[in-house]
Formats: C-alpha cells, structure tokens, sequence
C-alpha cells in the first residue's frame, strides 16, 4: 500500500502536486480561521471577527504604529473588553484594573507574558525586576531597591534634581527667542539626572546640547524591540527569522550590553558621598547565586541582575518623564486659559528659581493637575502590560477568562474612554481638582503608575522631577508654540510614543 501510494505521487506533476500543497495549506488555515471566529475559548467576547480569526490584523496595526488609536477606537464600539486576537483580550474598566493586577489572591498580579522582557536574557543572562516572571524574584530586586526610591532618599536626592533643572533653564535663556525643541531638551535633562542617580555621572547631554550615542541608540532601537516581541510570538519560526537579521543590528545590540556592563562596572569601583540609587543596591551585596526565597535584607542581585536593572532604571526613569513634560507643555501652549491659570499660581509663589523646590511645587494643586491630566491625556505607557491567565483561569470584571489568555490593560484606551471620563479627549486640568461637573469620572481606570506589587516604584520620585521642571519653566518664561507644530500630539506608537520635534520660543519673564 505505502509503494503504491509513493509511485501514485511519482507520477504527479510537480505544478499539480504544488496546487495540492497550497490548496491544503488554505484548508488548514480555513479551518483555523473557522475554529478561532466561532468554536475558540474566547469567541464569545466582544470584537471584530476579523481580529478573532487571526493575529495578522492586530500586528499589521502593530507594525504601522496605530495599535493604541485602533485599540481606543475597537472600545469605543464594543466595550470595556475587545477581542483583538485569538487570544488576546484588551480592557479598559477599573474592574479589570483590580482582578488582573492583584489575581486570584487580591495580592499578586497574573504572570507576565514570557515572550516579553526575553531580549533581557539575551543581552545580560538575567532578567530586570520589571520583566522577571517569577513574583518572588520580583519581590527580592524590590525589597533591594525600595530604600533608594524612599521618600527620605527623595529629600537626599533633591540636590541633584535641582542641579539639572537649573542647567536647564539656563540652556533655555541661553537659546531665548530661538526655536527650541522642548521635547529634546526634556531628554537631555532626564537622562542627565537618571545618569547620575544610576551611574554617579550624567550622559552631559545638558552640557553638550545633544544627545549621548547611547541613549539615541535606546531611543531609536523602539521599533526593532517591537519587532522582536512580534517574531518571538510567533514560536519556532522565530528561530528561522531571528536568523535573518543583519549582522549589524546583532553587533549593535552586543555593543548596547557592554556599555551598560561598562558603566555599572565603573560605578562600582568607585565610592559616593551621596545617596545615589547604586548606594542602596550595591549596599545589599552582589551575589553569584542568591536564593530566590531568602527574606533577608542584605540579599542582593547578581550582576547580570544588576545590569539588567540598571537598563530598566535608565529607560524607565527617563524617556517616561520626558514625555509627560512634553505633553504638558504642549497642552499648555496650546491651551491659552490653561497656561495662564498655571502662571497666575506658579509666579506669585516664588520670588526667586532656587525657591522651586521638591516641598513647594508639592504644594502647587493646579500644577499637579496638569501634570495628572497630561497622564491622563497621553499616558507615558501608551499600550500597557501583558499578563497570561494561568491553569484554571480568572475572573476579570466579572466574567470567567479561560486560561492561557493574554491579557492587557490598554492605557491609553482607558483614558482616552467616553466610559471612564466626561470630555475624554479634551485637556481639561480642572476634573482633578473635585467640583460637580467631573465628579462622575472613574478614576480608578487611570493608573498612569500601575496597581498593586508591581507599581512603579519611581512614581514619586517620577512626579517631584516634573513638577519641579515644569515648575520653574513657567515660572520663568513666556511661552509660545512655533507655527507649524499644532498637531504634534498625533504620534505613532512602538511600545513607546515616536515623539517628533516640539518646537517653541522661549521669553524669559522680566521681573523688578
């Protein structure tokens, strides 16, 4: 029988045998398609079928920069959660917030998607706090790093804070009625400080008015990390197409690890008087092969741990904040009343660029309402975090979730959501400061900062270094948008926003 089956095949012809190969490819994926739209675990749940039948539309908005728009706009029509691939489900309701970053338990969140946060393997042999799947290891790289992001640690490092955000406004008077880039600027003044407090020195953006290699190598590898998240999902044919990519983009990558490696490296060889972050984690020990479970204080990372983290550090203390200052002053420059209202609180405050401190502009309430409502608006983490439901699934928002889902809190669909706030798409500064007219608003959808164990642990520290930048601009200039850059906030997003270009002219205040 197998002889006369392998001579019937001898005698096709190679184009027949070929239309028999393709036709049972489309048969296969037919029947695929048919199985995800009606007979999938998740083809009850709200969605389009065509992001039901396969993942190609959700990574064809992915690759073309639009997943945040189209995911805002897919909610818009269908509900607080969407169907947006097989397996995937967005949601946006302050429910979801709660089930899937706190789980079953109410303590810990759902496990991370593990094709995420592989790049951190690849590059150190160790996984970051932020991208570790293991809660216990999680909570080990926290209990190290808390005393560096304390509020006392807050009041220690408040020197440095104050010595960039001073060059900063010198720059700004330095380049007074030029066209500035606030949005560059912003860059070069959060990662000067982020150096500092990582490395004991800065990148000397501030100081060269440009961008170190390094970081404009993080900032514009976004895309090429999008990428690899896309190929690594799609299982072992990763493999095949991880072996297409150029020899240059590999060296590059290689070259991004040693650096960091060299400065975590030279930061260790050297003592600080001053309570950077590495004084804290360093002064829990370095270990080869700490135990996951131990509970003691003076357990520390590993160094591939350390250079891990230190990356995260770097990225997630920067180029996040640099986005919610350049949010905010477009807003501002775009909204004439809102900047006004700004100035008449900020100016009469202080009499003098040295008073704007950490204390003061914490006690500022309109100020820290733009800086919530530019969360709001056009949140630093505009796609959210993935999380996988595990054996015997979840409920979330009151409806059972099979395991093996994925699972993600859409940021900025959730903000942008006429569900979640009134005027959603509008800047309005004042829905933050009480009265009837917002009361209605959900705010426990806007978590800009995460909820539970995972939460940002640099959220204070994140929103004392805006408050006192931004502070101290309007404070001490008179601003006004270049002609031209009104629709700035039209970006597109890869996994970060692809921020262009924020052009604006600078008057410093004449004052006495």
């Amino acid at each position: 029988m197998g002889s006369f089956i392998c001579a019937a095949i001898n005698d096709l012809s190679w184009p027949l045998t070929g239309l028999i190969v393709v036709l049972s490819l489309i048969t296969i994926s037919a029947t695929r398609v048919i199985y995800n739209v009606f007979f999938h675990p998740l083809a009850k749940f709200p969605g389009p079928l065509l992001y039901g039948a396969s993942s190609i539309p959700m990574i064809y908005q992915q690759l073309r920069g639009n997943i945040t728009i189209k995911t805002h706009e897919l909610h818009e029509k269908y509900g607080d959660v969407v169907r947006i691939a097989p397996w995937e489900l967005s949601y946006i309701s302050a429910a979801s917030w709660k089930d899937i970053s706190t789980g079953r338990n109410g303590k810990d969140p759902l496990p991370l998607n593990p094709i995420y946060g592989l790049h951190e393997l690849d590059l150190f042999g160790a996984f970051s706090m932020l991208w570790t799947q293991n809660e216990t290891e999680h909570a080990r790289h926290r209990r190290i790093m808390a005393p560096a992001f304390s509020d006392r640690a807050l009041r220690e490092q408040e020197p440095i804070f104050a010595k960039y955000a001073s060059l900063l406004m010198q720059r700004m008077r330095d380049n007074a009625g030029t066209p500035v880039d606030l949005c560059a600027w912003f860059h070069f003044a959060t990662f000067d400080i982020i150096g500092d407090l990582t490395f004991g020195e800065p990148f000397h953006c501030l100081e060269q008015s440009r961008f170190h290699p390094w970081i404009r190598f993080i900032l514009t590898r976004l895309r090429m990390m999008l990428y690899g998240q896309i190929i690594t999902a799609m299982g072992p044919l990763s493999h095949v197409i991880k072996r297409l990519v150029p020899k240059r983009i590999h060296d590059e990558l290689a070259h991004h690890a040693a650096f960091t490696r060299d400065k975590v490296d030279r930061r260790r060889e050297k003592s600080s008087p001053r309570q950077d972050f590495m004084v804290h984690i360093l002064g829990a020990g370095i270990h080869n092969n700490p135990s996951p479970n131990s509970s003691s204080p003076t357990e520390g990372l590993t160094l591939p741990e350390l250079y891990a983290d230190a990356q995260v550090l770097v990225m997630a203390g920067s180029e996040t904040s640099a986005t919610l200052l350049s949010v905010a002053c477009f807003n501002l420059l775009t909204h004439p009343r809102i900047m006004a209202a700004l100035q008449s609180e900020i100016r009469p405050a202080f009499s003098s660029e040295d008073e704007i401190a950490f204390a003061a502009v914490a006690r500022l309430p309109y100020l820290g309402a733009v800086i919530n409502e530019s969360l709001r608006w056009q949140p630093p983490i505009p796609a959210g975090i993935h999380r996988l439901v595990p054996k015997g699934g979840v409920m979330v928002d009151g409806r059972y979730v099979p395991e093996g889902a994925d699972l993600v809190l859409s940021q900025w669909a959730a903000n942008r959501s006429s569900r979640n706030f009134k005027d959603a798409n509008a800047f309005v500064p004042e829905r933050w400061l009480g009265g009837k007219e917002y009361e209605a608003d959900e705010r426990e959808a806007f978590q800009p900062f995460g909820m539970g164990v995972r939460n940002c642990i640099g959220r204070s520290l994140a929103l004392m270094e805006a408050r006192m930048i931004l502070a101290r601009l309007v404070w001490g200039f008179d601003m006004e948008l270049v002609e031209g850059f009104e629709g700035w906030a039209e970006q597109k997003t890869f996994i970060l926003y692809e921020k262009g270009e924020l052009r604006a002219r600078l008057t410093p205040v004449k004052r006495g």
